[in-house]
């Protein structure tokens, strides 16, 4: 263990040296950057914001208008003066919305004719803060008209009520889950289910990629440096030196992963709008009465999943990488194994291997790597005769990867590979 201990120290150092933190460590202050800037953008579209509004109706429809808008956050700023004096207005005011009502608005509505409310818009620039005032606009508007629809129905119709006549025919939904069925609404099961897994695949996927490309650069710096040939000579059981590098590997993945994630869950949170309680709400509860969710023993399993697919890859980034002449050749090596890696991904993101054709569900299983991506979802709906399969499928795949991993590098083939290769050319 001492032995598996020292190698897995110099590989972490060798791997997490300053000039390969740099770049990684830019990316991650970029997107923490982004995310507290959207942040702060997102709450400063919610403060007060100015419109000036040009009322030549001055009824109790245009009243209700303006109390409307007021209710949004917005702060009016009235006027009587023609549509150039008023857009100069908005402009001093520093207003990007002009509001005018028309003479005729109320008139026409009474006499059931649409009217048009002008609105400009000042543009300044194309942010969040723009498109935020005109959803308030829309807002507004589609709720002044379903109240009038609302009025007329009312007096049309004085023994119904107005919300039931415009909803005559309605859905009554159920979910049915295994042999567990609960009321409620599907799309709200689907994004809840999705906020609770869809961070998983990424974690996987990038944890992979990082260590597959860590292990296979290490051994090509060390094939171009010529110490591999050192290391080799020196009386340590080579299964070992494997082990140790694929080890200082995975920690250094981890780790600049778990790190990579919190900088992109906090940029994709900025980016994510509001969910209203009573939406997240149904969706949660009805997963609690399907009996759905990630538990104690899901997030096990998902464990479990990550450890073999890090084995499966590094054990494969180790045998690519002994056909790597140096560092730069090393990338490129593990080429096949990152396509390995994206095809179950993004399989998985937007297909259900239930559903799909037998041949491909057959090309998707044969991947050791789609097993990781599959669990979260077969979990959520306790299909873990799939995970169990998928696992231990991954188990003899990860032994005989390593096996031969540890082979090569009991053989002087870590050495002459490249040799080899040349004298082909």
């Amino acid at each position: 263990m001492r032995t598996v201990g020292a190698i897995v120290a110099k590989e972490l150092k060798e791997i997490l040296t300053l000039r390969a933190l740099l770049p990684f460590f830019a990316i991650m202050l970029v997107f923490l950057f982004i995310g507290r800037a959207m942040r702060s953008e997102r709450q400063r579209s919610r403060g007060a914001q100015r419109a000036v509004v040009v009322d030549h109706d001055s009824s109790p429809l245009a009243e209700t208008l303006k109390a409307r808008l007021r209710a949004t956050g917005l702060m009016l700023v009235e006027t009587q003066a023609d549509r150039e004096a008023a857009l100069e207005l908005a402009r001093a005011e520093g207003a990007s919305v002009l509001v005018v009502l028309p003479e005729s608005l109320s008139e026409r509505v009474q006499a059931h004719e649409p009217e048009s409310i002008e609105v400009y818009t000042l543009v300044k620039g194309f942010s969040l803060t723009q498109t935020m005032k005109s959803l308030k606009l829309r807002t507004v508007v589609s709720g002044v008209n379903e109240r009038l629809v609302a009025e007329r129905l009312s007096s049309a119709y004085p023994g119904a009520s107005a919300a039931d006549l415009q909803d005559l025919v309605r859905t009554r939904q159920y979910v049915v889950v295994r042999d567990r069925l609960a009321r409620g609404d599907p799309e709200a099961l689907q994004g809840m289910v999705m906020s609770q897994t869809f961070l998983i695949p990424v974690v996987l996927l990038m944890v992979i990629i990082y260590a597959s490309q860590m292990i296979a650069a290490s051994i090509g710096q060390e094939k171009e440096n010529k110490t591999l040939e050192t290391l080799l000579t020196v009386p340590i059981n080579r299964v070992n030196i494997v082990v140790g590098k694929m080890v200082g590997a995975a920690i250094a993945a981890v780790v600049m992963s778990a790190a990579f994630m919190v900088a992109m869950v906090y940029y994709g949170t900025s980016l994510t709008p509001d969910v209203p309680a009573e939406a997240s709400g149904s969706g949660a509860a009805l997963m609690q009465q399907l009996d759905l969710g990630l538990g104690l023993r899901s997030f096990a399993l998902v464990a479990v999943g990550l450890f073999l697919a890090i084995v499966c890859a590094l054990a494969l980034a180790t045998l690519l990488a002994v056909f790597a002449e140096d560092a730069r050749n090393a990338q490129a090596t593990v080429t096949p194994l990152m396509l390995l890696c994206l095809i179950p991904y993004f399989f998985v993101m937007f297909f259900d291997v239930q559903t799909v054709s037998l041949p491909l569900r057959v090309v998707i299983y044969a991947i050791p790597f789609s097993y990781p991506f599959l669990t979260p979802q077969a979990a959520v709906f306790g299909n873990y005769g799939l995970i169990l399969a998928g696992y231990g499928y991954m188990g003899l795949f990860a032994a005989a990867t390593v096996f031969v991993a540890a082979r090569i590098f009991s053989t002087d083939l870590i050495l002459t590979a490249k040799l080899r290769l040349r004298r082909r050319r």
